[in-house]
C-alpha cells in the first residue's frame, strides 16, 4: 500500500501503520487469552471441576471489559481536550506490559488463590487501556480522504483479524510442537511474552506521527471542548444509541467466533483442539480477504444497507454455522465458520468508520470510545461466558447461536429506526480540506 493514492502522503501512511499495528497489539492480547482459555482454566484454578474453571476463566475475561468504559471516559476526554496522538502511545504501552506480565505469573499450584487474583488485576489494566484505543482510528479517520474511508477502514479493521490469526497460529504451532502437556506446562507463557516486543513496536510508531490535522484546526480556532464527555451525552444521545446498537452485534459476533468457538468445538463438539485452532486460523485469513470488499461496497451504496444486511445474515446463518462446524473434520469446521464470517465481516469492517462519521470532531474521540466500550462491556466480554453458561444450563448446542440471533434482532430493529446513512454525507457533502472537516458536524 505504500506509495498508493489510497493512502496519500507519507504522514498519512505513517498514521495508517501506527494505528493498524497498535490496534493489532490490543486484539492480539485479547485473542491470546481467549484461545488459551482451556489452559488458563487448568493453570489458574483449583483442579476437579473443569466446567467451573472454564466459566471462571471466561468470567475474568468478562470482568476486564467492565473497566473499559472507565478507560474510554478517561482517555476519550483527554484525547478530545489535549489531542489524540499522545494518548494512543500511552494506551498501547499499558496494554502490552499488562499482557506480557501474564506470561510470568505464578500458577494456582504455586500461589493458590493469589494466582487468579493477579490474573484478574492484569486483565483490569488491559481493559482500562483498551478503553482508550479508539484514539487510533480517530487519528486515522481525521487523516483519511472522505470518499474512501470505507475502504481504508476495511483495510484498517484487518488488524483485529491479523492479530487473531497470529494468536491462533502461534498457539496452534506451539501446541503441535510441544504437545498438549508441554503447552500446559510452560508453552502457554510464550504467546503472552510476545506482547512485550509487539508493544515496543507499536509505541515507537505512535510517537513518530503528528497530531491530527482536525484537532489542530479545532485548537487553532479555540473550539476545543473543556468538558467533551458531558457535551457528548447532552447533544449526541441518538448517535450514541445507534452506535451502541451497531457494536453490540459486532462484539457478540467477534468474540463468539474468535474466542468462544474454538473452545466450544474442542470441549463440546468433540473436535480435536489442533483441528479447531487451525480451522480458525484459516477463517481469519478469509476475513482478511473479504473485509476491504465490504468497506469498498459501503463507500458506493452506503453504510446502512451493508450493515443491516450483515445483521440479518447473522440471524439466518448462526444456527447452520454451528451445526456444520460441529459436524467433525477440518473441512466442516472451516465451512461452518465461513457461513458465520460471510455475515459477520461487515459488522467489523464498518464498526469504526460509522461511529467516527456519527460524532462531530469536538467530541469524536469520547463518543466513539464510550459507545464502543459500553457495548463491548455488556456484550463483548460476556459473549464467551454467556455462551458457555447457556450451553451448561440448557444442555443444547443451539443455545449459543440462539443468543447471537436474539442480539441480532434487537440490533436490527434499533438500527433500522435510528441509524442515519453516513456515507453520502461524507463523500458528497463534506468538504475535503482538514480545516473544513474540523467545522463539520
Amino acid at each position: 500500500m505504500t506509495g498508493t493514492p489510497l493512502l496519500g502522503d507519507s504522514e498519512r501512511r505513517k498514521v495508517f501503520w501506527a494505528a493498524t499495528i497498535g490496534v493489532s497489539v490490543e486484539w492480539y492480547d485479547y485473542a491470546v487469552y481467549g484461545v488459551l482459555a482451556p489452559v488458563i482454566a487448568d493453570r489458574f484454578f483449583a483442579p476437579g471441576d473443569r466446567p467451573a474453571a472454564l466459566l471462571a476463566t471466561f468470567g475474568i475475561f468478562a470482568l476486564s471489559f467492565l473497566v473499559r468504559p472507565l478507560g474510554s471516559v478517561y482517555f476519550g476526554s483527554i484525547g478530545d481536550r489535549f489531542g489524540r496522538q499522545k494518548v494512543t502511545a500511552v494506551v498501547v504501552l499499558l496494554m502490552s506490559v499488562a499482557t506480557g506480565l501474564i506470561g510470568v505469573l505464578p500458577t494456582y499450584e504455586t500461589l493458590g488463590i493469589g494466582a487468579p487474583i493477579l490474573l484478574l488485576l492484569l486483565r483490569m489494566v488491559q481493559g482500562m487501556s483498551a478503553g482508550g484505543e479508539m484514539g487510533a482510528p480517530t487519528m486515522l479517520y481525521e487523516y483519511s480522504p472522505p470518499g474512501r474511508r470505507g475502504l481504508i477502514f476495511g483495510l484498517f479493521n484487518l488488524s483485529s483479524y491479523v492479530s487473531s490469526l497470529a494468536a491462533l497460529g502461534i498457539t496452534a504451532a506451539l501446541t503441535t510442537a510441544l504437545g498438549t502437556d508441554g503447552m500446559a506446562d510452560w508453552g502457554w507463557r510464550l504467546p503472552f511474552l510476545l506482547a512485550f516486543p509487539l508493544g515496543l513496536v507499536g509505541l515507537y510508531l505512535r510517537t513518530q506521527v503528528q497530531e491530527s490535522p482536525v484537532f489542530r484546526a479545532l485548537a487553532k480556532r479555540g473550539e476545543v471542548r473543556s468538558r467533551p464527555v458531558r457535551n457528548m451525552f447532552a447533544s449526541q444521545r441518538r448517535a450514541l444509541v445507534a452506535y451502541f446498537a451497531m457494536i453490540m452485534i459486532n462484539a457478540v459476533a467477534f468474540y463468539v467466533l474468535n474466542t468462544y468457538l474454538p473452545t466450544y468445538l474442542s470441549e463440546n463438539a468433540g473436535i480435536p483442539r489442533g483441528t479447531a485452532l487451525w480451522a480458525s486460523s484459516l477463517i481469519s485469513l478469509t476475513m482478511i480477504a473479504i473485509q476491504p470488499l465490504y468497506g469498498m461496497l459501503s463507500d458506493r451504496i452506503g453504510r446502512k444497507p451493508v450493515f443491516l444486511g450483515a445483521v440479518a445474515g447473522l440471524f439466518v446463518l448462526s444456527v447452520p454455522a454451528f451445526f456444520v462446524a460441529g459436524a467433525g473434520g477440518f473441512a466442516m469446521v472451516y465451512l461452518g465458520e465461513l457461513l458465520f464470517v460471510l455475515a459477520a465481516a461487515p459488522t467489523s469492517a464498518l464498526s469504526a468508520v460509522v461511529g467516527l462519521e456519527l460524532f462531530p470532531p469536538g467530541v469524536r474521540y469520547s463518543g466513539v470510545a464510550i459507545g464502543y466500550n459500553l457495548a463491548y462491556a455488556v456484550f463483548g466480554g460476556t459473549a464467551p461466558y454467556v455462551s458457555s453458561w447457556l450451553l451448561e444450563a440448557t444442555g443444547s448446542r443451539l443455545a449459543p447461536p440462539m443468543y447471537i440471533m436474539a442480539v441480532a434482532v434487537v440490533s436490527f430493529l434499533v438500527l433500522l429506526r435510528v441509524l442515519p446513512e453516513t456515507a453520502p454525507r461524507v463523500t458528497a457533502r463534506q468538504p475535503e480540506p482538514a480545516d473544513a472537516e474540523g467545522r463539520a458536524a
